[in-house]
This record gives C-alpha cells, sequence and structure tokens, in this order.
C-alpha cells in the first residue's frame, strides 16, 4: 500500500554553516598570473543562512535536540569569488578566508579582475563552500553552456549541453549523488549557498564588500526507519533516494538554476556511510541527506539492512530551500524476488535469458538480476582486452570485442536451442518460432513440430523450451509486445550497480500513461554515461524493466560487438522477438523482428539477419503460487544466492 507524502516534518527554519580548517591542495591561484594590473586586497563581511546555536566547526546535530542542526562560521571557511564576466579567463576561482568564526565572518584574500581595474560596478559572486571546488570528493563543477552538433542515422539536431570546463564559468555543476549521510559532510560539501554584491568601496589596492545574508539553495532531510515490525534499523549499508534530481546548474550571475538543462537524466541519490562505519536509526539518530528543492512525485526510498532491502514510497514530496526536514518511515515494506516486472501491461522476466556455468549443462533461464550480462565484471589491459591478472573490475562493457564464452552467455540465434552454445554457428532457421512452437529434426534442414511435450527439440523458442517444466514459465516476446517499449513506454539512459560493484549500462522503462517517452538515442539527451540515472533500487524493488546494453554476435563470431560504451562509442541493446520477417524480396523467414536502443539507437524492425545472435528478455506465461507469494525456482534461487543477491 502506497503512503501519501503527508509527511510529519518538524522544520528547522534555516541552518548555518561552518567548514573544517584543513585543506590539502590549492584551489586559488595568485592572482597576478592572469596578466591583470592590479591585485586587490579585499575583505568581506558575510552572514550564513540564519541560524543559531553552540559555535562549532561543522554541520552538527545539537546534542541537546536530536532534530536541529546548528553552526556557525568556523575561522579558515573558505568562500569562492567570481567577478561576474571574467567566465573563461582563470583556471581557478579567487577563494576568501574567514579570520573568524561566528554568526557573522570576515572573508579576507585577493581579488582581479581580468584585464582591468575594478570599480563598484563589478559584481562579485560568492560560493559556499569552497572546499567543494576541489579534490576527489568535489561536488562543484564549472561548466559551460555548449551547442553540440549531433547526427545520428542522417538526422542532425542541436543539442544543449552544460559540459565541464578547466576555467572558470558562470556556471557550476551541484552533483549530490553519492553522500555519506553525517550533517559533517552536508556541512563541508553540500551545503551550497551563494550570493552577489558590489564593493562598496574601492580604494587603492583595497576593496570593501558587504556580502551580507548568503542564500541557501538546498534543503536537509533527516530520515529514520523501522522494519515491517516496527523494530528501528540498525546496520545499515546503505540508502537510496530515487525519483529526485541529483544535479542541478546554477548560474552565479543571477544566483539562480538553470531551467534549459532539460536533458539532465540523473535523478537517484546513493546514501552510503563511510567504510567501516553503518546507519542506525537507534537512539533517535537520523540519516541525513542534501536535497535540491522542488516538487517531486513517485519517490521512491530503499534501506538495505542487516542483510536485507527495505522500501517506502511517497506519491509527492515538496522540498523548498533552507530547510530542515524529519521524518520517521515505519513499517517498512521487506523487498523480495519476483519472477516479473510490469511494464504497459505486459509481464516482464526480471533478467534476460542466460546460459550460467559449465557447458555439459549449468543453468539455463531467467538471469539473476536485469542487470546481467556476459562477464558482468571482468580485468582489462591496457588496450581493453580482457586478461587474467587481477588489476581491478569493469564490465565487458568496456572491452575491445569481448569473446563469449560457453559457460556465460547471453546471445542467441532465432530458433537454436541444440546449437545455441555453438558460438560460431551461422546457420538460419527459416521457421517461426512464435506461440512457443518448438521444433524436431527429420532430416537435415528439415523440421516438424508433432512432438508438444518439448522432449527432443532442437529448435524453437527456446526461453520456452527451459522453463516450461519449471515453477515459472516464461516465452520469448512478440513484435506487438516488444512495440509496447519501443512506442508507449517511458524510457530513459539509465545504469544498474552489479553484485561486483561495476556498472552495467542500458535503458530503464517504466509505464506511461501519456503515449511513448524516450530520452533515446541517448547521445541527444545526456552528453556522458557519467549523466546516466542510477536505478539500481527500483529494479531490485520491481519497478520498472531495465535492459542492458548488449550487443550483438555476428553470424561465425564469439565475439560480442556494439557493447562497448566507453569513449562514447555506439553502444546498443538487440532484443529479438518470436515474430519474423515478410515476404520481401524473396527473403521470407531469414531475418527476425527485433528492437534495437542505445547511444544512437531507437528503432525496430525486421531487417536482421537470424543468424546473428541477440538478447532476449522473456515474456512470462505462467506460474505457480500466488502474485503475492510466488513459487520461485530452486536453481533459480541458488544462482542468486551464489552471486549474493538475496
Amino acid at each position: 500500500m502506497r503512503k501519501s507524502s503527508k509527511i510529519a516534518i518538524a522544520l528547522l527554519g534555516t541552518v548555518t554553516i561552518a567548514l573544517s580548517a584543513c585543506q590539502t591542495d590549492e584551489l586559488s591561484e595568485t592572482a597576478g598570473t592572469d596578466n591583470t594590473p592590479k591585485v586587490y586586497h579585499v575583505t568581506a563581511s558575510a552572514e550564513p543562512a540564519q541560524g543559531s546555536g553552540t559555535t562549532t566547526r561543522a554541520l552538527a546535530v545539537d546534542p541537546a535536540n536530536g532534530k536541529r542542526l546548528i553552526s556557525e562560521w568556523a575561522e579558515n571557511d573558505e568562500l569562492a569569488a567570481f567577478v561576474n564576466g571574467d567566465e573563461g579567463k582563470r583556471n581557478n576561482y579567487f577563494v576568501l578566508t574567514s579570520t573568524r568564526g561566528g554568526k557573522s565572518a570576515s572573508f579576507k584574500g585577493d581579488i582581479a579582475a581580468a584585464g582591468r581595474s575594478m570599480s563598484t560596478n563589478d559584481n562579485i559572486s560568492f560560493l559556499y563552500p569552497a572546499v567543494a571546488l576541489k579534490g576527489a570528493n568535489k561536488t562543484i563543477t564549472p561548466v559551460e553552456k555548449k551547442l553540440f552538433d549531433v547526427t545520428i542515422g542522417g538526422s542532425s539536431s542541436k543539442v544543449l549541453s552544460y559540459v565541464p570546463s578547466n576555467k572558470i564559468q558562470q556556471y557550476v555543476y551541484f552533483n549530490i549523488s553519492q553522500q555519506d549521510g553525517t550533517a559533517a559532510t552536508l556541512g563541508s560539501r553540500f551545503d551550497y549557498q551563494t550570493k552577489s554584491a558590489h564593493p562598496e568601496s574601492v580604494e587603492g589596492d583595497k576593496v570593501n564588500i558587504k556580502i551580507g545574508t548568503l542564500q541557501r539553495l538546498v534543503s536537509f532531510w533527516g530520515l529514520r526507519f523501522t522494519d515491517e515490525n516496527n523494530n528501528k534499523l540498525s546496520n545499515i549499508d546503505s540508502v537510496y533516494v530515487s525519483n529526485i534530481k541529483a544535479s542541478g546548474v546554477l548560474d552565479l550571475t543571477n544566483n539562480s538554476f538553470v531551467n534549459d538543462d532539460e536533458y539532465e537524466e540523473s535523478r537517484a541519490i546513493a546514501v552510503v556511510p563511510a567504510k567501516g562505519t553503518k546507519f542506525t536509526s537507534a537512539n533517535n539518530q537520523y540519516t541525513y541527506v542534501a536535497l535540491l528543492p522542488g516538487n517531486y512525485t513517485q519517490i521512491h526510498i530503499m534501506v538495505y539492512a542487516n542483510g536485507k532491502k527495505y522500501e517506502q514510497d511517497y506519491d509527492n514530496v515538496t522540498l523548498a530551500a533552507d530547510k530542515v526536514y524529519h521524518t520517521d518511515i515505519l513499517h517498512m515494506k521487506p523487498v523480495y524476488p519476483k519472477p516479473w516486472v510490469e511494464v504497459q501491461g505486459v509481464k516482464w522476466a526480471t533478467g534476460n535469458f542466460i546460459h550460467y556455468g559449465p557447458a555439459n549443462g549449468g543453468y539455463w533461464g531467467i538471469a539473476p538480476a536485469q542487470w546481467w550480462i556476459s562477464q558482468r565484471a571482468v580485468t582489462l589491459d591496457g588496450k581493453r582486452n580482457i586478461t587474467n591478472y587481477n588489476a581491478g573490475n569493469t564490465t565487458s562493457q568496456f572491452a575491445n570485442a569481448p569473446k563469449q564464452i560457453k559457460e556465460d552467455v547471453d546471445l542467441f540465434r532465432y530458433g537454436h536451442i541444440k546449437e545455441a552454445l555453438d558460438l560460431t554457428n551461422g546457420d538460419i532457421f527459416k521457421y517461426s518460432v512464435a506461440d512457443k512452437k518448438l521444433w524436431y529434426p527429420v532430416r537435415y534442414g528439415s523440421y516438424t513440430d508433432w512432438d508438444m511435450n518439448g522432449t527432443g527439440a532442437t529448435r524453437g523458442d527456446i526461453a520456452w523450451y527451459y522453463t516450461k517444466g519449471k515453477h515459472q514459465r516464461y516465452r520469448m516476446p512478440t513484435g506487438s509486445e516488444i512495440n509496447k517499449l519501443y512506442k508507449e513506454a517511458r524510457a530513459i539512459p539509465a545504469y544498474c550497480y552489479t553484485d561486483k560493484g561495476t556498472k552495467v549500462y542500458g535503458a530503464y522503462f517504466t509505464t506511461s500513461t501519456s503515449g511513448g517517452y524516450h530520452r533515446f538515442p541517448a547521445k541527444r539527451f545526456v552528453r556522458s554515461i557519467d549523466n546516466y540515472t542510477n536505478v539500481t533500487a527500483l529494479v531490485q524493488a520491481n519497478k520498472g524493466l531495465f535492459l542492458p546494453y548488449t550487443g550483438l554476435r555476428l553470424p561465425n563470431h564469439a565475439e560480442v560487438g556494439m557493447r562497448d560504451v566507453s569513449n562514447n562509442q555506439n553502444a546498443y541493446g538487440q532484443y529479438m522477438t518470436s515474430d519474423e520477417s515478410h515476404e520481401r524480396g524473396g527473403k521470407s523467414g531469414k531475418e527476425s523482428y527485433d528492437f534495437y536502443f542505445g547511444a544512437a539507437e531507437w528503432n525496430a524492425n525486421d531487417l536482421a539477419p537470424k543468424s546473428q545472435a541477440k538478447a532476449i528478455r522473456p515474456v512470462w506465461d505462467s506460474g505457480d503460487g500466488t502474485s503475492d507469494n510466488p513459487t520461485l525456482d530452486e536453481d533459480y534461487l541458488n544462482l542468486r544466492k551464489s552471486i549474493g543477491l538475496k
């Protein structure tokens, strides 16, 4: 049962800020390196967003009130400064450092305007926290607004994008997709505040500025959780908040978010504790999340704790900037594997059809997870070829034409059952496998479908052949079913984390009530796979269909092509249906109807030879048990258990 979003929230009107004084690298250059005629020594006074409380060097929970965050300026806090109009003219923003802490602070530092003297007419924008602009854990990046020409399938279009810049810019990109749940880190990495001001005076080489009260751009949400029996959750490994903006672009010249970054798809926040620690909701402790303001629908929250998964949905959540919210999420529902996920009225399997394990036997059936691709975790050498030495794992989506092996197959030729593991076979099966058809050899090249029990079938619907005797039974999808994804569903570029911690990229489909909606070909909508949406929690909660970029195998080849997502290449998924080609130039029965989607693909047709090996995402046919308590097959559960999925 879905809860409405009447969130009982305790509001702390505003929160003050502070920052650790420890700095490990330099952000600001010496002002004179830009050949400016004059370097100015700046004194600026500022107040953080409103708030009060005991002095602390970091955003922290008030020990006297667990629902109150307190902080003040600390000595050596840093503000980044940007002289409007100087975009692209310096490598780094100027930095001013506080000389004292408290509810208001005095900042000092050097500043200059590129190629000219400064005056009281200059507009200077300030951004806190400056530390978030540097280091491996930076969450703020200067970006440049650009129009790109994108040509896909002979069609050209202009795509607006905000791309990282190695120079200062008027635009900065906020990334809140990875957080650690603590108030201290919120204060040092995510408590984005901004303000613009003109100098009050410019006298000689001295500039005085009264910044005033900074404007906080984010809200904070403190969460506590209980399980289905209302016991407080402890030993929490991570929290995912999905269907919510995880990034935004700020225009420093007017201190507001841009509204033309419509192609940005990052809409999931992963909250993971520091290594060696856990979250807990015991002892009135909250897990804190920084959020960008907005009105959000279908918010999904997943909690991983004590080896289990728990979820809660909210139909509507409205978050205002400069607010602190607190919510107790009670009686969270445990999440269990299910045999199908429904999109546009079709019940899809929760994984592609695969063979895994020994070639003589092994597992034949539905993959243990929707993200499953062959060689989900491999080691690559310097030339991106799969190797055996241990140098860190990635997926076969980053390899040069990885070879499929008989022990790990996720691509199949139309109608082939007996030869499914003959990876270099190029034969074409000219008959149809629609309606769960199974075929038996009469002589070479000739088949009959007389034995409907399936014993001895060598050709036909391979998904049906291997699952017809199980508790949950599946078949290949029809062309009309795959067209519901192609023409009707909502589809966005997305990725999932695997059991090995690697990422698998593909498309995430959900039911659309307003007609077909898709952000594919992906190159039109995202400039980089870094901007794909993390849908791991949604997929594990059975909320939407994820189809990986699986590529294909050409006839007579074991190598997988069109799977490589690195270097902006044109990886795609090619998913086969049971439909075959119609009479067309004497080629009837030689092609299958396939669905293509990826960096430069979004189409469905019956032009691909049946001899190509492609992915199959089966459709659920029938099953034992009830929809609330389905009977899952032991071999499926054992495979999940063997790779650590619960």
